[in-house]
């Protein structure tokens, strides 16, 4: 689970913000809330809705987040240069490194980690062990140099193994991530009982997901072909989200004479490059999709993802993904998402959860999540222009956060916590009013404008 997480010189974010979830005080809606397993333990909520105008910097977290992850699970190849887009509206922040920083729940276990980096080097990097009482440091990275990453408080079974790790430490580049280095150079393998490394390693890995708007879920084609329960699963969901759609299927195509919406050097490219026993998935233009698998003697097959839906007959009838409208493309998307928070410990962040979807579907999914998956360790972390989600009846104060940006351009992040007001004051009429910020300050000059155009034509 997350517990917080703050960025500092990162596109609209000059100085540090943090999200966090941790509860506060409020006492409503206590199922929300994964209560700490002792009196060291951190607790954490399941949701996170966070609010501003276009442009506030709202969807500038979740990149920060995807960027952090990115260069944790990914690492950086060697002559590149990492990504760095800082602060652009104050020169010297553009010559300095930007922050990221997770707080992370994984098990019985609280990690912090984080770093601090530009387009050349990691100039910091660290991990610890957290608890309500203090920190201990597991390792930590400052400058460069042979001795830059130490582990002044971790214990190891021997020596060779301290050697190992400090050699790892050695020969991690200025522009890679140790913690990258480690799963790269199998230390969380042969060295399993740091927890710590297998741990944050895993929880990057596989337990934070991040959705954006125009994000493909390329699992999706993978559960069809190889697990009908979920398929049928998916497809009810779709059907009690009024969709029209009963089932999904694979249909087999010829790559080379079937598929039209993909290049003839795009085809030749998937065959030069998928591997033997391998799949690969593709999105073309027009939003259709299609599994290619290779099998083990070399043969190609390809399938295209296909929904069912019934005449008046009531027969199956199937139609391309592209015929199905943005709402239900939306929900194909993010529904895989929300069957793993339901039945796994996952963490999902989804960036514009409410796009192209009606209220009622985006109030839904909060509700269901919330209600549905008590005492599990998931959470859903969305970001939203839907101020119906604003109801007391359905989140908890703590929950809220918005995103404002000043004249300077500089985005904060701020919970409705920090807002005096009694618990059943009705908070979307708030929000609407601008009590809160986080909505847009339209200037009363459009009729101007018009009456311009009107006498330069």
């Amino acid at each position: 689970m997350l517990l917080r997480f703050s960025v500092e010189n990162y596109r609209s974010f000059r100085d540090r913000v943090e999200l966090s979830m941790i509860p506060s005080r409020v006492r409503s809606h206590p199922g929300h809330v994964v209560s700490p397993a002792s009196a060291r333990d951190i607790g954490a909520l399941k949701a996170s809705v966070i609010y501003g105008a276009n442009a506030s910097g709202k969807s500038n977290l979740i990149k920060a987040m995807h960027h952090a992850r990115q260069m944790i699970t990914q690492g950086n190849p060697l002559g590149k240069n990492l990504e760095y887009d800082p602060f652009l509206l104050d020169k010297p922040c553009t010559l300095k490194p930007s922050r990221f920083e997770f707080e992370i729940k994984c098990g019985k276990n609280n990690y912090a980690y984080g770093f601090m980096a530009d387009h050349k080097t990691i100039h910091e990097e660290w991990l610890y062990n957290i608890d309500r009482k203090g920190e201990s440091p597991v390792f930590v990275r400052s400058g460069e140099g042979a001795d830059a990453i130490t582990f002044p408080e971790l214990k190891f079974s021997s020596k060779e193994d301290e050697q190992f790790l400090t050699f790892t430490a050695k020969a991690t580049p200025r522009h890679r991530l140790f913690l990258f280095e480690c799963l790269d150079r199998n230390v969380t393998r042969m060295l399993d009982y740091i927890r710590p490394l297998v741990e944050v390693n895993e929880w990057f890995h596989h337990r934070l997901n991040i959705v954006f708007p125009n994000s493909k879920y390329h699992g999706l084609e993978m559960a069809v072909h190889s697990d009908h329960a979920v398929s049928h699963l998916l497809a009810g969901l779709l059907s009690n989200f009024d969709t029209g759609i009963n089932d999904l299927s694979l249909k087999q195509v010829d790559l080379m004479k079937d598929v039209h919406d993909l290049t003839e050097q795009v085809k030749q490219d998937i065959l030069a490059t998928i591997e033997t026993g391998e799949a690969t998935l593709v999105s073309t233009p027009n939003s259709t999709r299609y599994q290619i698998i290779k099998n083990k003697t070399g043969d190609v097959s390809a399938f295209k993802l296909m929904t069912s839906h019934k005449n008046h007959q009531g027969e199956p009838v199937d139609f391309d993904i592209n015929r199905e409208s943005d709402g239900s493309q939306r929900i194909l998307d993010i529904a895989p998402g929300l069957l793993e928070l339901f039945s796994q410990d996952k963490v999902y962040v989804i960036d514009e959860i409410d796009r192209s979807l009606h209220c009622e579907i985006t109030t839904t999914i909060l509700s269901r999540f919330l209600s549905l998956t008590t005492g599990r360790h998931s959470q859903l972390i969305v970001t939203t222009h839907e101020s119906n989600l604003l109801d007391a009846n359905l989140i908890r104060r703590d929950e809220v956060w918005f995103a404002q940006k000043s004249p300077e351009g500089v985005s904060s992040l701020y919970s409705l916590e920090e807002f005096q007001s009694r618990p059943d004051n009705d908070i979307r009429k708030g929000y609407l009013i601008g009590r809160f910020g986080g909505v847009p300050v339209i200037r009363d000059g459009f009729a101007d404008l018009v009456r311009g155009l009107c006498r330069d034509a």
